[in-house]
Parts: C-alpha cells; structure tokens; sequence
C-alpha cells in the first residue's frame, strides 16, 4: 500500500491549505450573514439550506470548525429550528476519510494492516468526525470500536486556534478576561484530544468511577490495540440520541435525563474532572434503560481548591443564602474588580442557572435553556468586570451543552436530590 501519498492528500483535505481554509472560513461567515439579515427580516432558514451549506463547509474544514458547528447544533435559541435541524449532521459527520488513508494511519500504529491487525474491520465507518473516524471491528472475539485518528488533524487543530491568538488579544481590550490565557486553555484541551492514549487513560477512569452503576455505562479500552492515534473500545449497542428522543416515552427520556444529571454532577464534585463535551453524537441509549457516555477526548480535570469553591457556590445558590454570595463568587477567581461589580445581578443569573436543582422537581424547557442568552447582552455591565478562569469555560460549556440536551429530552425529575448527593461526594481524584 502506498501510504504516503493517501496521508498526505488528506493532510492538504483537512487543511485545505490556508488559502482554501479562508475560502472556507468566508463561505460560512458568508451565511452566518445572510441567516441574521434573515432572522432580522423574520424569514429565518425555513428550508434549512444556509444551514446545510455551513454544515458542508464546516464538515470538510473539520477540527476547531466543525467543533464549533457540533456546539451551535443543539444549543436551541442560537439559531433557526432549520439550521439547527441542518447542523446536527456535524456531530457523526458525513464526510469521512478514504478507507486507504484510515488503513495507513492503522498500519503506522501497529506494523499491520487492519485486516491483520483485528480479526474483522469494516471498511465503512460509523461516525466521521473532527478529528477521527469510527469503524466497527473484531479483536480477541469481542466486537470493538476502533476511532482513527486524521493524519495531520493535531496540525489543523495548533493551526486553527494559532488564528485565536491574534484574535484574543483585541477581544480582551476593555475588559477583565484574560483573552490569550484563555485561548491557551482551548489549545491545551485541543491538543490532548489529538492523544489517544491520554484519552484511553480518562476513558478508564470514568469507567472506574462509575463502575458500581449499572445504568451508566462507559466503554472498555481495549489496551493492546490502542496507540496514540488508534483507540479501540468495546463495541456498545444502543439508539441515537434523537432516534431515542423521538421514540422514547416520557418515563424513559425522564430517567435518562436523570442519568445525564447524574453523571455530570458526580464526576465534576466526586471525581474533579468532567467530559466536557456533551453534545448528542457522544450519547446511547440501551433497551435496558442504560445511557452509554462517548468520546472522552475533551476532558478537564480541576484541583481540590477549584472544587471547593465551586461546592461553596453551588450550596449558597440553592440554599437562597444571599448574605454569603459575594464571598464565595469572588473566591472562585471569577470577579475581577468588586467595587464595580453587579452582584445582584450575577445572583440573578446563578439562580437561573441552578434554577432546576433549587427546586423539588423542575422539567428542562428550551425557554429555560434560551433565557441564558438574556445574560449575554451588552446590558450586561458584569460582562466585562469579570475575570472568567480559563477553567471555568469548561463547566459553562458542560453546563449549558447538558441543559441544551435535558431540554431536547423535555426530562423532568428531582435534579436537587441528584445534585445534593453529588455536593457530599468527597473529592477522590483518580
């Protein structure tokens, strides 16, 4: 097999080289335009083809790009309901890599074949996204799934948020937020999710924090065919996520909602470290009532200090105790100057943010989810009084990628009881 020549024309497919990235780049900026001239005219993306086109681009750009496009697709409200629709396309892809470049990438890894190296390893894949593509296979006579990884994605992703730094200099003119410390955070996370191995080791160990709950399931690494850009996992069955939401009844997407809860609150209070990225694509839904977690390439592990405060945080917002707000708001490093800082106005904001775990029971809307949005405003002066840890962005994005999903779900339940629980986990880091 010719390896070289295969790897590297998909090297210049993901880059696109950076001229065609910018042709690119345009060509979505270009719709985003034309969908807010729309919006603004009230026609929206009826038919759902700006969202399409950007789904095409954003898929072919793949890395940072399509990342971003995964996110903007279940976060209802940003968007039309069309381009929603358009978008969720991004989060198993649809434009995967030629089966001769994934062979290479394989063989690279193992001295091998796939055909040698597994006792059966499908051609077609079965999800295709930013970074890598999975493929159904047999090793040991276990079914397995065997993500790949890109040649050349850890190059397009450095590059990608390289184009961020410029950038986050001019956005942190006038006001508190660090910008490049920030990008650096993203770089850093990008940059580990380009290492498989390190991703089998948080894979492991959410399975092991987990492993006396028999509903919520995570994938066994398989060790012996796993490299740092092959990561092979026991294959697990379930429904998709819409194709559940869609099925499913009441009762079913209530206990499922349940699960999700459970799983982000126990890993972050319990365990300091969350999968950070919880868009629908890294969800299953088994016949037995399980959620399978996906995808464990996004994870952010956080210090003992950074957990307490956010526990002294999380207590005072659902117990109602104003009194103690500002103290523990500034002792999580997110106030950058008190004296001119809103503190009504950021209770106001947390106490819809745990909204759903103040009260006995609470049902996720997309009303709720889109009243964040109210908080992003220019009006809103604490905007640029704050300092915004660059850790922080990963349990806002988890937060609100979690809600985004519940809301989808329409799951009701005691969220407060699940989070109560979670807050008197002692904190064991693996």
């Amino acid at each position: 097999m010719e390896l070289s020549g295969t790897m590297g024309d998909l090297r210049d497919h993901l880059r696109r080289g950076w001229a065609q990235r910018v042709v690119s780049t345009g060509r979505v900026a270009g719709s985003a335009a034309t969908l807010a001239a729309r919006q603004l005219a009230g026609l929206g993306d009826r038919e759902g083809v700006l969202g399409e086109r950007m789904a095409r681009e954003l898929d072919q750009m793949k890395g940072v790009a399509m990342k971003v496009g995964q996110i903007l697709s279940y976060l209802d409200g940003v968007l039309p309901d069309e381009t929603h629709q358009a978008l969720r396309a991004l989060q198993c892809g649809a434009e995967p890599a030629a089966y001769e470049v994934i062979a290479g990438v394989v063989e690279q890894a193992f001295g091998s074949p796939p055909e040698k190296v597994f006792e059966r390893f499908d051609r077609a894949p079965i999800a295709a996204a930013s970074i890598g593509q999975v493929h159904r296979g047999r090793h040991d006579g276990r079914e397995v799934a065997v993500k790949v990884q890109y040649p050349g994605a850890h190059d397009t992703m450095v590059a990608d948020v390289g184009r961020l730094r410029g950038l986050s200099r001019l956005a942190s003119l006038g006001c508190a937020v660090d910008g490049p410390a920030v990008v650096a955070e993203l770089a850093a996370r990008f940059a580990q999710e380009c290492d498989y191995a390190l991703e089998a080791k948080h894979q492991a160990a959410f399975q092991r924090a987990f492993a006396s709950e028999p509903e919520i399931m995570v994938a066994e690494v398989i060790p012996d065919r796993s490299t740092e850009t092959v990561l092979t996992s026991e294959f697990c069955e379930g429904q998709g996520f819409y194709e559940f939401a869609d099925g499913a009844d009441p009762q079913q997407r209530d206990r499922a909602g349940l699960l999700l809860v459970r799983f982000a609150l126990r890993s972050l209070f319990g365990a300091g470290m969350i999968n950070a990225d919880p868009h629908p694509g890294n969800y299953l839904f088994s016949d037995a009532g399980a959620v399978v977690f996906l995808d464990f390439g996004c994870v952010r592990r956080f210090d003992a200090a950074f957990i307490d405060a956010e526990r002294k945080l999380a207590r005072a917002v659902v117990d109602g105790r104003r009194e103690v707000f500002r103290e523990v708001v500034e002792a999580t490093g997110m106030v950058a100057d008190g004296r001119r800082f809103d503190f009504d106005l950021h209770w106001d904001m947390f106490c819809h943010q745990y909204e759903p775990f103040a009260t006995p029971r609470f049902r996720f809307t997309s009303n709720f989810v889109r009243r964040v949005f109210e908080f992003a405003r220019p009006s809103n002066t604490n905007l640029r009084r704050l300092a915004f840890p660059p850790q922080w962005i990963w349990m806002q994005r988890l937060l609100w990628g979690l809600y985004a999903v519940l809301a989808h779900l329409q799951a009701e339940g005691r969220f407060a009881e699940e989070l109560r629980v979670a807050l008197e986990q002692p904190f064991a880091v693996d």
